[in-house]
């Protein structure tokens, strides 16, 4: 009788054991083909300090802050090599500004951005991958009812493939509003590992280099560059505002620090360049202004899958 039970336990605790080693290899395949460095979920807040308004009556600033969460659940298909990720999110913008062509009821404008993207990673065999990303978003202030311009449809096709253990390339298409508008973006995807040192860039639209420090490259410090706009359909009591678009270039240093197996912490400061800003009225006007250079900085918590043992 006692035999039998020590049978049992010892193959119940030999299926937790495959059934962790499976998730654990399962996240290893998704990040490793993944084309970015996959995140499962988290929370980020940035502040772009106020930056002086190009124009000629002076005085006029322009700031941001902004708050981010998400979380994707990832699930490997029947086949083995597909994984379809379902994906959640929302983004608060709170734009502090004195507007040189309209005033809204004050100079603090809210916008709010809800989206679902689903994420469909096929491997074809060891050196392709396919990637396809499809992301509906409600982006407004939604001081109005909603309409079909509070809508926009976003997503990215790239191929990818493995050239070497360390080093992969491919390319695509994306259909973004990083420039503000939304319009199609020819996308040069590049990924690169060896020891350290790695570097992930999806041009023009992100790219990072980080080196590992510390047991476990627990430390990764770096530099890196990536585009950042938005596009909103918003309300104004005298309807002369339709939408406001911005966008901006941002460089500088990072820092992420692994928390735990599966928690990290993220910081990311610099310079905040080529700052535009669209205001666009009911008749589809279009009132472009921008704003000097300025420093910025972002901080985060990410849930990420585990790093592969060496």
């Amino acid at each position: 009788m006692g035999k039998k039970v020590i049978m049992r336990y010892s193959n119940k605790n030999a299926a937790k054991q495959k059934t962790s080693l499976g998730i654990f290899f399962f996240f290893i395949f998704l990040k490793a083909s993944y084309a970015q460095d996959f995140k499962l979920a988290g929370i980020k807040y940035a502040n772009y300090p106020k930056s002086e308004i190009k124009n000629d009556l002076g005085n006029q600033e322009i700031s941001f802050q902004e708050f981010g969460a998400f979380v994707n659940f990832p699930k490997k298909l029947k086949n083995d090599k597909t994984v379809l990720v379902n994906g959640f999110g929302y983004g608060f913008v709170e734009a502090s500004f004195d507007n040189p062509l309209f005033r809204f009821d004050d100079n603090n404008k809210k916008l709010q951005m809800f989206y679902y993207q689903v994420t469909l990673l096929h491997q074809w065999n060891e050196k392709w991958n396919l990637l396809i990303n499809l992301k509906p978003t409600l982006a407004s202030d939604f001081e109005a009812k909603l309409s079909s311009d509070d809508f926009i449809f976003q997503g990215a096709v790239t191929v990818t493939r493995k050239l070497s253990s360390t080093f992969k390339i491919g390319g695509g298409l994306a259909y973004s509003a990083r420039l503000g508008s939304p319009r199609l973006i020819p996308l040069v995807n590049l990924q690169y590992k060896k020891n350290r040192h790695e570097i992930n860039a999806l041009f023009p639209i992100n790219a990072k280099y980080t080196y590992s420090l510390l047991p476990s490259n627990k430390l990764e410090l770096g530099v890196k560059y990536n585009l950042n706009g938005g596009n909103f359909n918003v309300y104004s009591e005298d309807n002369s505002i339709d939408k406001i678009n911005y966008s901006r270039v941002n460089f500088g240093v990072l820092a992420n620090y692994q928390l735990t197996k599966i928690l990290r912490f993220e910081a990311f400061g610099g310079l905040s360049a080529g700052r535009k800003y669209s205001l666009i009225d009911t008749d589809d006007t279009t009132y472009d202004f921008d704003s000097d250079s300025a420093l910025f900085f972002s901080v985060g918590i990410v849930l990420v899958p585990p790093k592969r043992k060496k």
